[in-house]
């Protein structure tokens, strides 16, 4: 369990759900107990407003390191999966 939090996961954290929105813009305003985030369309007219506090920025951003976890643990799987079958090797013990 983390403890601290640097920008860069928060923002990449928060980017993702943006992301998943569709906004074109942002506006983040940082509060004392935590973040305001603003989206906006294409069209500069609002489209979503959410309020992350501390609890809710730290669920967040733990969730995307696990999520980013999962992704490298599969990729890290692809490559040695295609690796032992362009060379017709497998893993001892192991079904792929």
């Amino acid at each position: 369990m983390l403890s601290t939090f640097s920008y860069a996961n928060i923002l990449h954290a928060v980017g993702q759900v943006l992301d998943q929105i569709g906004v074109k813009s942002i506006a983040i305003h940082e509060e004392e107990d935590g973040l305001f985030v603003e989206g906006f369309n294409s069209d500069g007219q609002l489209q979503v407003q959410m309020h992350y506090d501390i609890a809710s920025l730290y669920e967040l951003v733990d969730r995307a390191d696990n999520q980013t976890a999962e992704v490298a643990s599969t990729q890290v799987t692809g490559v040695l999966s295609r690796f032992l079958s362009e060379h017709h090797r497998e893993l001892v013990g192991a079904s792929l």
